[in-house]
């Protein structure tokens, strides 16, 4: 009975298991645009110009902002959301992590030029006439 038991117990958790691979897999795997991952410049550039930054949140207007410029080697995505935001941030080991964008707390990600950056907001650097989309996600 209890070698029955144990073998039911398993098939149960190897299903569960698949099931909760499937799901995310099909509703937010394509949501983060695996393969198309970018990482922007490996420095930042002194200036950058003609910046556009959007701001979607779950059950508020978008926000949006275009021709941002940014000076003095602060031209990060973060440096972006700073500037026109009240940021909120959870520090980790290996950096922060936004968790709040004008009050909205909860998950954030965001896209440069469409496409799923792939590292933290702090790490990318902008080129001229990038394109931020930030959006407040429930996960």
């Amino acid at each position: 009975m209890k070698k029955k038991f144990k073998i039911i117990l398993v098939a149960i958790i190897a299903v569960s298991s698949f099931t909760g691979l499937v799901i995310f897999s099909l509703f937010y795997l394509p949501f983060f645009n695996p393969g198309d991952n970018v990482t922007g410049r490996s420095s930042p550039l002194s200036e950058v110009y003609n910046i556009t930054l959007i701001v979607e949140y779950v059950s508020q207007p978008i926000d949006s902002w275009e021709n941002i410029s940014l000076f003095g080697y602060q031209t990060s995505v973060l440096d972006a959301l700073e500037e026109k935001c009240d940021v909120q941030f959870s520090f980790f080991s290996n950096g922060a992590l936004v968790v709040g964008i004008n009050g909205v707390t909860g998950d954030w990600v965001y896209y440069v030029n469409g496409l799923f950056a792939g590292v933290g907001a702090a790490d990318y650097y902008l080129n001229h006439g990038d394109n931020i989309h930030w959006k407040h996600v429930n996960i």
